[in-house]
């Protein structure tokens, strides 16, 4: 009995090296996080504005496409201890472009940084998962500090109000603001913790070539086509009602079209993630705007634990065969789409208060089962699912633009104020039930892989050799 209690806790090496990818996973996705917002984090010309709102969304798909290469470089390597050397350096850096914020003259160095932060942010998240991918509890680490801060990394006031805007705005490369010191410190000491203990028996997964060109093709492909959609979304934030909402629709339909495409390349069930998470992006993106609205009046560390809890509770459900697996997946999707659906029915229901605090743990709880259900055995997929929702940018304008375009005296005399909101939720809601309907179809697989191990081990024995 004692040694049954004593192999289901964690080693000190597991411990560590959990702690280390919940606090990096954080870390890399609160930088990562960027949205689109009026709250300017810079105070410069027009011209020089629409430089620097450019440069935003450009550096986060830049982040996303690093990641994954991260992952592969270090598949290449071998060494679970060089994934959390490289983790603490991208933490340095990050910490080095925080102290250096407040100097900046110019606005050209300013997105100079912004580019190098969103880079080390997208090596850190690669190398977090690398260095945690294999042992379960270090793997659901990562897993649970970057769905968790995707949801609620823009709970902390923004860098400018809205109340404030023709006032010089404190200088920051992100429209949330730098990471805290806090968060920095912590990521630091438990990466480099990680990378002292690590065992050199315990390697980084495999490479494996055919699965790493999916994921790297996916990410290339799906970072470049949202920068490009989401940048036409935004271009039609004058134009007329049903142009803008045909824009919306077409670019949904090719990222979805996308999406789907290169889950069912990735081998056995691992495109289950890929479809997970994009549903969650999906289904989110209300809540997150809501809780980013600058009148919200919800305390930033009741959203936080309250949505931490929610999605860790939401990943703690016990699923022991790729069929419970899958049935949890679609389950978390299923609350996940409950959230866009409101803002059909009622679009002004829980944007704030206590009601807006049910609507995050609800969201939290379907998170977490969506992920926690479909967490891949490719290392390469993980990294590649865990980075899509922040360059997600087609569902941030599709939830924005509609919404904050400028409406003609004949829209709204036809329309209504509310239509805008239910459309986008209309149009989240069919995201989030098409990402399900497709994972759902992963059943008629479950059998012919079921014979084929993931790739799980602990954090003091070796992975299993494979051919």
């Amino acid at each position: 009995m004692r040694s049954d209690v004593r192999t289901a806790l964690p080693t000190a090496r597991e411990a560590l090296a959990a702690g280390a990818a919940l606090t990096a996973g954080a870390l890399a996705a609160f930088v990562l996080t960027n949205p689109r917002s009026r709250s300017w984090a810079v105070y410069a010309s027009d011209r020089e504005l629409d430089r620097w709102l450019s440069s935003q969304p450009t550096g986060v798909v830049v982040g996303v496409v690093l990641a994954v290469i991260a992952v592969a470089g270090l598949q290449r390597s071998g060494s679970r201890r060089t994934a959390w050397v490289l983790s603490a350096l991208c933490v340095i850096v990050l910490a080095a472009a925080h102290w250096t914020v407040p100097d900046v003259g110019d606005i050209d160095t300013l997105i100079a940084l912004h580019f190098g932060k969103t880079a080390a942010a997208g090596v850190l998240l690669g190398s977090s998962v690398a260095g945690s991918w294999g042992a379960r509890i270090p793997q659901v680490a990562v897993v649970l500090g970057v769905s968790a801060t995707y949801v609620l990394a823009g709970v902390q006031p923004p860098a400018r109000g809205d109340s404030e805007y023709l006032e010089p705005a404190s200088l920051s490369t992100s429209a949330i603001g730098e990471p805290s010191w806090i968060l920095l410190g912590a990521a630091f000491a438990l990466t480099l913790a990680a990378a002292v203990v690590a065992s050199k028996q315990f390697r980084v997964q495999r490479l494996d070539h055919p699965t790493l060109l999916v994921a790297l093709g996916g990410a290339l492909t799906l970072a470049v086509a949202n920068r490009l959609l989401g940048a036409w979304i935004e271009d039609q934030e004058f134009g007329s009602q049903f142009r803008v909402w045909t824009v919306v629709v077409v670019s949904l339909a090719v990222v979805l079209a996308l999406t789907v495409t290169v889950a069912r390349m990735l081998p056995g069930l691992d495109g289950r993630f890929v479809l997970a998470t994009t549903a969650v992006a999906a289904g989110a993106i209300t809540v997150i705007n809501d809780l980013r609205a600058p009148s919200v009046s919800v305390h930033p560390w009741l959203a936080l634990v309250v949505g931490v809890v929610a999605v860790a509770c939401g990943m703690g459900l016990p699923a022991r065969s790729e069929r419970l697996r899958i049935r949890q997946s679609v389950l978390g999707i299923t609350v996940v789409a409950v959230v866009p659906l409101v803002s059909v029915v009622a679009p002004e229901f829980g944007s704030n208060g206590a009601l807006l605090v049910v609507r995050l743990a609800v969201l939290g709880i379907g998170v977490g089962l969506a992920v926690g259900g479909s967490i891949p055995g490719a290392v390469s997929v993980a990294a590649l699912a865990l980075a899509l929702p922040f360059g997600s940018l087609v569902f941030a304008a599709a939830t924005t633009i509609p919404l904050s375009r400028v409406v003609s005296l004949e829209d709204l005399g036809s329309a209504g104020s509310n239509l805008p909101h239910r459309l986008a939720g209309a149009a989240m809601f069919a995201t989030v039930l098409a990402c399900g309907a497709a994972l759902a179809r992963h059943r008629s697989a479950v059998r012919a892989t079921s014979e084929v191990p993931r790739h799980e081990d602990s954090g003091d024995n070796p992975p299993p050799e494979t051919p």
